[in-house]
Parts: structure tokens; sequence; C-alpha cells
């Protein structure tokens, strides 16, 4: 397998180079004179080395001359891919000036200067076209006619594993009983008699299988409920005619029926050798008409496509019989489609809980009848089950492991715990793990397999945020664009099919419903290192890592918090991308700061290392003329960014977000090619004033009229944001699509900001002197320029001037708006909020709005997140009175400060509601209204109104979950936004 994953790897890096090499030759013709034939030939080797590639990417068993061939031509392709980016970035980066005689003289340096470049390309193209010709030479060297026969496909090893979960012991049917009867009761539902399909989807190993098994054999279906009923295993490698002989088989339709269909009356025949002249359209059209009017049951088991399932689904009639379906898959897309009639009959299968996966172990590693862990051995053992993260095979397969343990058990745990990646990586005992997880992988498309390995870069159970996970596919040109369409699009398509393939698990979603971050569990993550070791991907270094590869080139660093594994002396000159994590809080620091010598890096991110000192060295990212992303996000002790920041000619994202870098050096004006330039911040403190301790408290306080005298307080808020102050020149970054909170001090930065027509987010800060109105104007003006692009936006203003004024004279408004965040005193809403029409989230503090404004977002049909924050309304005496009818698509409100009531019928699609700083004199009345409601946050609140709210939302017909922290302690409470 791992010769596969290899082969497969090279075939996208060879592909990669092929395409960059094709673009290079139509596009910039000029930039190679004098190469073009070298390149061209290079260009058709390369095409018959990917083909070779491909048709052996489906073999297995290699021997060691061909797993080293394999090895060569990655490092080839990877080398190749690094010098023709570094040549075509050098060749560009002086561009042509024809603009009048002095220009003369410079355009004569610059091409003087170009001679070098063409000089080293030509001898660089030369010498890979020697060593492409020898790869071809291997390639029929190696290439020997019997292989075909004597190689396997790779599906045939893995084909039996799926027994595995027909033949699970009762009593290790742990935490299964609740989804097996859900699953009974839509199979048997008597008010449901239409043709049903119920899928079952989850990645490898979560017990599909066993819970569709335990199903079907359960007694209420064996005993005559469905007639006929059948079980069919599809697998990834399906051939369909054989799939529709197997059902007549199961489903026993008799020979007369079968000959009558195939018009076959030669009774030498068998059914078998009938069935084997059929046709496709003959054998559907046979399952059809012995199913017509039946009640049956049939099970697909490990669907991996569409494909397969359409042509599965033509063979089953419809009717009013109740006739069931099961399908289980690893793919959303398969359960979407396979129950497009009603999507209430997808069945999610999670991970089991820590309980019942500690019960799960115990029943697999020690005896009946109480299956008790010995003392000394339950904490090494929670330890080791931690790793499994829920998943049923490893625990059984680990399980299985440690029970064969018989001497010395508490030392042979510890060992195991601490060498547990090497472990599952080489103990052939625990090699079915490894291999049901990895068939994931083997399925994915040449193009899907970098991305997948990517996620091995990251740290167990870390939370990957999409956006920043799409950019650095796209930095590091695993994606790019395809056909005109945008290398973004592709990036999130790729993300949004490894979500369907169940290969990440959501965690956060935004307010479009997208996944907004995900994790990798645990032990997809160590399938995900073992191949990433193997074939080179990228190298982990952390507490753990003892030294690092010495014959293989590091192209991907990962640093989690390690001090050991890197010395002076590692060879760091080929590496692609540099990610640094935290350590924790431990003083540790990050290995790399000087990046001088990398000059073929494409990404640094060090979010959230933390422990960078307060500058960088000054000449830090002078000759990366490759790199297209650097994140220094949460680095808290860093304030200010070298002027080489100027020299990243190629950069296109710059992530500076949660760092105390205030003010952008004169360079950045440079970065021209930059779409994405995020930093600032809005912070709010909330702060508690005491009262009097001799002051009544509200009898409303408490239900049961109690005098809790510390539970009376009120609020004080201080705001404040970290802001860019930028150099003139921003208008020359114009192709800029999101830019963060901007200082905007002067009415000139307006004016150029206005001229980025291609800005879709926008953050402002505007400042308290006296040029504030001569800044409003700017707005005004910035506003009517961007009211095409922008798409997000977030104001945030002293209380100085007129905001409202100079939002009302907005002469063409930004109404496609998706997403607004206003901190500042508006007194009202301006009239043109009413009309936008595509805004999913709005999010106001300090606004000052009155009653009647909130009839204005009520009628915004595509809000989905509302955020009522602090003074957000100016009468806080006065209740939120929410209605029926309003806000028909609002899934989640916040509220802060403020009284509320809901009406009976109002909120209907509510999902979450959050209230946070409920102090004394607010009450909350009507949640027993909400009927959609499902969960319920409060928090730095009076006790009685925590109490009050947790009392009806136990008493709710919805029992929504109840979340707050009942703490009235003294102190601050800061929230950033």
């Amino acid at each position: 397998m791992e010769t596969t994953m290899a082969v497969k790897l090279v075939e996208f890096s060879l592909q990669s180079m092929v395409g960059k090499l094709e673009k290079m030759l139509e596009e910039e013709a000029v930039l190679l004179a004098g190469v073009e034939d070298d390149a061209r030939c290079i260009v058709e080797e390369l095409r018959s080395i990917t083909s070779f590639l491909m048709a052996m990417s489906k073999r297995r068993n290699l021997d060691d001359q061909l797993q080293n061939w394999v090895r060569e031509v990655r490092e080839l392709a990877y080398d190749a891919e690094d010098s023709i980016d570094e040549f075509d970035c050098r060749l560009r980066s002086t561009p042509y000036n024809e603009r009048g005689f002095k220009d003369f003289f410079n355009n004569l340096f610059n091409s003087i200067k170009l001679l070098k470049p063409r000089h080293d390309i030509a001898l660089e193209l030369k010498k890979l076209k020697v060593q492409v010709e020898e790869i071809r030479k291997r390639h029929v060297r190696y290439s020997h006619p019997n292989e075909a026969t004597t190689s396997l496909d790779m599906a045939d090893r893995y084909s039996d594993l799926r027994i595995i979960g027909h033949f699970v012991e009762k009593s290790q049917l742990v935490g299964i009983n609740q989804s097996r009867d859900l699953i009974i009761r839509w199979v048997t539902d008597e008010k449901c008699p239409e043709l049903t399909t119920i899928s079952l989807v989850g990645f490898g190993g979560l017990g599909k299988t066993t819970l569709a098994k335990t199903v079907y054999d359960d007694p209420i279906i064996v005993g005559g409920h469905f007639q006929p009923r059948a079980w069919i295993a599809v697998s990834q490698n399906y051939n369909i005619k054989e799939l529709l002989k197997n059902i007549i088989r199961k489903i026993s339709i008799d020979e007369k029926q079968i000959r009558d269909v195939s018009g076959c009356q030669d009774t030498r025949l068998n059914t078998e050798q009938l069935l084997n002249m059929m046709d496709e359209l003959q054998l559907v059209q046979t399952i059809r008409d012995h199913l017509h009017e039946k009640k049956y049951l049939l099970v697909f088991d490990d669907v991996w496509s569409t494909e397969a399932w359409e042509s599965l689904s033509i063979a089953l009639p419809s009717g009013k019989e109740g006739s069931r379906v099961i399908v289980t898959t690893r793919i959303e897309d398969v359960a979407n489609t396979s129950c497009s009639g009603n999507r209430q009959f997808i069945f999610k299968v999670s991970p089991l809980s820590p309980e019942l996966s500690w019960d799960l172990f115990c029943r697999k590693v020690f005896d009946a009848p109480d299956y008790s862990c010995p003392p000394k051995l339950k904490n090494v053992g929670r330890e080791i089950l931690q790793k499994c993260d829920g998943l049923p095979l490893a625990i059984l397969t680990i399980g299985g492991l440690l029970a064969s343990k018989r001497h010395n058990k508490l030392e042979e745990w510890k060992n195991f715990r601490n060498h547990f990646r090497s472990e599952i990586q080489t103990n052939k005992k625990l090699s079915k793990i490894d291999q049901i997880l990895g068939l994931s992988y083997n399925d994915l498309p040449y193009d899907l397999k970098p991305c997948f390995l990517f996620l091995g870069i990251f740290p167990e159970d870390y939370e990957i945020g999409r956006k920043r996970l799409m950019r650095r596919w796209v930095a590091e040109g695993i994606v790019s664009g395809v056909g005109g369409f945008p290398a973004e699009k592709v990036a999130e398509r790729c993300f949004n099919e490894l979500v369907s393939r169940s290969l990440v698990q959501p965690s956060e979603f935004n307010d479009n419903g997208k996944v907004k971050s995900c994790r990798v569990h645990d032990m997809m993550l160590q399938v995900i290192i073992s191949i990433s070791n193997k074939v080179n991907f990228a190298v982990l270094l952390n507490e753990h890592t003892t030294n690092l590869p010495q014959h293989q080139k590091i192209r991907r660093l990962s640093w989690q918090g390690g001090s050991s594994g890197l010395s002076t002396n590692t060879d760091l000159s080929h590496l692609r991308s540099f990610t640094a994590f935290g350590s924790d809080g431990r003083d540790v620091p990050v290995p790399l700061k000087d990046y001088r010598k990398q000059r073929l890096l494409r990404a640094i991110d060090l979010e959230g290392s933390f422990n960078l000192s307060d500058r960088l060295h000054p000449n830090s990212f002078s000759k990366l003329f490759l790199l297209k992303y650097l994140s220094l996000r949460n680095n808290i002790r860093l304030r200010r960014l070298p002027d080489s920041i100027g020299d990243l000619q190629n950069l296109q994202c710059l992530d500076i977000r949660g760092t105390y870098i205030e003010e952008l050096p004169n360079s950045i004006v440079k970065l021209q090619k930059l779409v994405y330039l995020l930093g600032g911040l809005i912070v709010h403190t909330f702060t508690r004033k005491e009262p009097n301790m001799y002051e009544e408290v509200p009898r409303y306080a408490y239900p049961d009229n109690s005098n809790h005298m510390y539970d009376k307080f009120t609020i004080d808020v201080y705001t404040s944001s970290v802001k860019l102050k930028f150099p003139k020149g921003i208008r020359e970054l114009n192709g800029l699509r999101k830019l963060g909170m901007t200082y905007a001090d002067d009415e000139q930065l307006l004016q150029e900001i206005g001229e980025l027509v291609k800005l879709e987010k926008l953050a402002i800060c505007f400042g308290e002197d006296d040029q504030v109105s001569g800044v409003l104007e700017g707005i005004r003006v910035l506003l009517s320029k961007l009211s095409g692009s922008l798409r997000s936006l977030t104001i945030s203003h002293a209380k100085y001037g007129d905001l409202k004024r100079a939002l009302d004279e907005v002469a063409s408004p930004p109404l496609l708006l998706c997403k607004l965040q206003i901190h500042a005193n508006l007194g009202g809403l301006p009239a043109w909020f009413a009309s936008l029409k595509q805004v999913v989230k709005i999010t106001l503090y300090f606004t000052r709005l009155q009653l009647q404004d909130l009839q204005v977002l009520r009628n915004l049909h595509t809000l989905v997140h509302l955020v009522l924050g602090y003074r957000s309304f100016d009468n806080a005496a006065e209740n939120l009175v929410f209605d029926r009818g309003g806000f028909t698509h609002l899934k989640f409100l916040e509220i802060q400060s403020h009284g509320v009531i809901f009406e009976e019928a109002a909120l209907q699609s509510l999902k979450i509601l959050k209230m946070s700083y409920f102090a004394h004199g607010y009450s909350v009345d009507g949640i027993e209204h909400l009927r959609g409601l499902k969960e319920v946050h409060i928090y730095k609140s009076t006790l009685g109104i925590v109490k009050m709210v947790e009392d009806i939302s136990r008493c709710h017909s919805n029992h929504p979950k109840c979340y707050s922290d009942a703490d009235v302690s003294k102190g601050s409470w800061t929230r950033s936004d």
C-alpha cells in the first residue's frame, strides 16, 4: 500500500510540474527564449512517466528496485518544480517599462540583469532533460511484461476486512442499542409505506456495518417482516453486473423467470450460465420484475460512489408495500443522493463517548463476567484509550493486543502508550486499523491526496480553520486554478470533498451553514502521519522527536513545541513551508526566525506560537521571492514588521491579527499581489460595579424572593481596538479583497481605499481628533465606490462626529453586504439598512438605536445571526419585544444587558439563544415560546436570572441544553469581535 501511496503523490507532483512548464511555454515564451525545445521535450517525457505511474498506482507489492525508482522520481519532481518556480519568479521580477527615453537605460539594465537567470534556467533545463531521459530508460528497464499478470489489485488485500463487522461478539456491542432501535423503528414504520432508503454514514471503523448487521439480524426483521431480504457487499472496486447477479442469487429468483427475461430456453444451460449471458439491462429487469409489489429489505454495505448507488437503485421498484433499503457509506454525497427523497433518514454514526469507550475496552481486555480493570492499569489504560478517540475499530484492535500481554502488564502498557505512534505504524497485529482507514486515502483522486496529507502538519485535537487551510493549500501549489476556475474555489471544493468523505470532522459552522473549522480524528491522524513519513511529505518536530531524516530533503516542517531533533547542521534549504504551533506556555523558542537561507519557502505560518520576540530579524523576509503566505497571528509580543516585508513580491496573504502591530512599514505598498491583509481587533472589557450593600434587591431577581445582596451589580464597558495605520500608497494594492481593521485618520487614506475596487471585506476604525468630519465625508464616498464589491463591513467609531448622517448620505449604498458590524453611536438605522436583502449576520454595539429600529431588523428575512451588544439600544429600561412573524430565518440571537420579551410564536427558526451581562434590573420573559430552541447560553449575569432561565429551559417542550457559568465573582470580562 505504501508504494501505491508514494506513486499517487509522485503522479500529482509530475502533473503539477508539467502544468507549470506548459503554462510558461504558452504564456511566457519570451522568457524561455533559446530553451523552448528542451522544455517541450521535458513535457513530453514527463507525460509518458505520468501515464506509467497512473497504471502502476493500481498495483501493489512492487519490488525494491521499482520502489527506489519511485522515490527518485518523487525527489526529481520536487526539485524540478522548485527550479521552475524560482526561475519563473526571477524572470518575472523585473518588469519592462516602455515609458519614454529615460526608461530606455532602465530597460537595458534590466535586460542585462536577466541574462544570468536565462543562462541559469538553460543549464537547469538541460540538466533536467538528462534526468528525465534517464527516468524514461528506467521505465523501459523495469516495465516487464509479466508484471501486470503477477501483481494484484490492492483492493484484494483488504476486501475481506468488511467481514469483521459481521461477527462482533454480543458482549462487545457497546453503545449500539439506542441507534439500533431507532433504525429498526425507521425500517418497520407502517406509517411510511413508500420505498425508503436509510443511510448510515461515517468514516471507517465507526461500526456502520456492525450497526446495519444488528438491524438486519434482529428477530423483528428476520421473523418474516420482509420477503425477500438480502445483504449485498459493494466495496470500492465494484462490478455492477456482478452486484446485480448477486442480488438475483440472494433474493432467490427462480430459473424460469430468468429464462423468460433472457429469452433463452436452452435447458442445457444452468442458472449461472444464463446470468452470465445476460446484459445489464436484462439483469435489472429481472430484479425489478421479481420485487414488484413485494415488501423487501436490501442492505448495500460499503458504497463508495454515487455512480454505484445510481446503478443499483434503478433495479429497485418503488411502491406502497413498505420496502426498505439500508446503505452504509463513508461518503456524505452517497448518503444525500440515496436519501434525496427524505433526508431525515440519514443517520450519522458517531464515535463512542469516553464512558462507552471504556466499557468496550474493558470488555475486550478483561474477563467476564465483570470485565473489571485492575486499579494499577486504569490510568495508563485511559491514556491509551484517549488516543482511540471513540473509534470502535481501534478500541477493539488495541484492546485485543493489550489483552495478549500476560507478563508485567503495567510496564508493557506504559511502553505501548509511550510509543503509540510507532506501534500503530509497525505492529502487524494492529495493521487492520491502518488498512481500513487507509482505504479512504486510496479512494481519493490524485489531486485530493496531498490536500489530505497536509492535515498531518497540525497537532492532535487541533481545530483547523477552513480558510487558513485553503489559503495554505493555494500558497504551496497543492491546489491551483483549473480552466478559469480560481484557485480559492478549487480549494473550497477540495475541502468540501474531504468533509463529504468523512475524512475530517466539522467542529464549527458559520452563518451560511458552511464548515468554519474541523478536526481530524486521532486515529486518522496517525494514518496520515504514517503515509506522510513514507512519502516524505512533511516532517514533524515535537517533544518526542529525537532525530530528523538524514538522507531525505525536508520539504515541510511542522514545529509543535519540541526542542530536540533540529541542529544547526540540519539542511533546510529545500523547505517549502514552516509551521509553528504553541508550546503550552513553556518558554521554548521557535527554532526558525531568520528565513534568508530558505529561499524556496512558499508559506510561513507562526499562528499561535506566542513566543516570538518583539521584533523579527530586520532582513528576515528578504530573498523569499516564492513566499505567498505569511501568518504571525496571535503572537502577542510582536509590535512591528521588518522593512524586508516589502521584498515578498508574490505574497498573497499577510495575517497579523492578535498582534500589537499598529503601524505598517512603508514597504508594504510594494506587495502588489496581496489579496488578504488581515489585522486589528476590537476588544470590549466589561467591569462589574458593586451596589451599596443596603440597597434592596428587586423581587424578581429570585423566584423564591430570597435576598442575595451580592447578586446585585451593574456593568461598565470599556472598548479598545488594535488598528492598522497605513502609509500612503495603499491604492497600489489593487488586488486586495480583504482588509483588516484600518485606522482611518485622514480623508486621503479613505480615498485610496475607495480605489480598491476588488475589496470584499473592510474594517475601519475612525480617529477622535479634529479631522473626524473630513473622515466621515470620506466614508460616504468610499462606501459608494465599493458598493458593488463589499460583502462584509465593520465600522468602529469614536463618540465624536455624526456617523449616522454620513451613512444616510451614501449615494450608492453597499446593498450586497452579507455581514455588518457597527461599534458606534448611530441613534437610529440608516434608511438603506431595510434594503439589505442578502445580509446574514449583523453585530451592533453602542449604536443606541430606538425601539422602532427593531422592526427594521425583523424584516430582514435573510438574517441568520444577530448580536445586540452592550448599548445597542438607547433605552435600556424598555424591554426588547420579539413578536410573531419577524426574523423568519434567525437561528442565533445574542443579547447583552437588555431586558427581553419573546411573544407567542416568535422566532420560530431560532436554535441558539445567548444572553450575557444581565445585571440588576433586567428581565427575560417568554423563552418557552421559542419552539425550535436547542441551546440556551447565559453568562456573567445575576444568579436570579441564571436560575430562572435554567428552570424555564428544563420545562421547555424542546428540552434545550442550558449552559451557564453561574459565577458572580468580582472582576472584569473581556470579549473580542
